[in-house]
């Protein structure tokens, strides 16, 4: 028995929908690394390891728990920032991998200098670029 002529009118206009969305304009590298950054948190991670990176210079007055705690702020947010990659871009994981890296590093060397912030200088540079 043969399917109603509506039936089959539906189901080849429902196959020819799906076809013409599969087949639309694939997004650019620009609109992928956008949507990227808006579901992963991109910009609240970045004004969060700004934060942490400036309050490193700021710590020389802050008793010794505080600069431990803001030392170890700072890695868990490079950390935490990490895990949102990889990004669309691979050149653009890369960059903001070493970036990351150099964050974490920057809050171990805080932490493990304790009183002397000077450890965590270059790292703390080298994210900050």
């Amino acid at each position: 028995m043969r399917p109603p002529r509506g039936r089959t009118a539906l189901a080849g206009l429902g196959s020819g929908l799906l076809l013409a969305a599969c087949s639309g304009t694939p997004p650019t590298m620009a609109q992928q690394v956008h949507t990227w950054a808006s579901s992963a948190g991109f910009g609240t991670s970045a004004q969060e390891l700004t934060g942490d990176l400036s309050r490193l210079s700021d710590l020389k007055s802050d008793s010794s728990g505080s600069r431990l705690t803001a030392c170890d702020v700072l890695v868990t947010d490079a950390l935490s920032a990490n895990q949102q990659l990889p990004t669309p871009d691979n050149q653009l994981t890369n960059l903001l991998s070493q970036a990351y890296t150099s964050a974490a590093n920057a809050g171990r060397d805080c932490y493990a200098g304790g009183t002397d912030l000077a450890l965590s200088g270059p790292e703390a540079k080298a994210a900050s670029s």
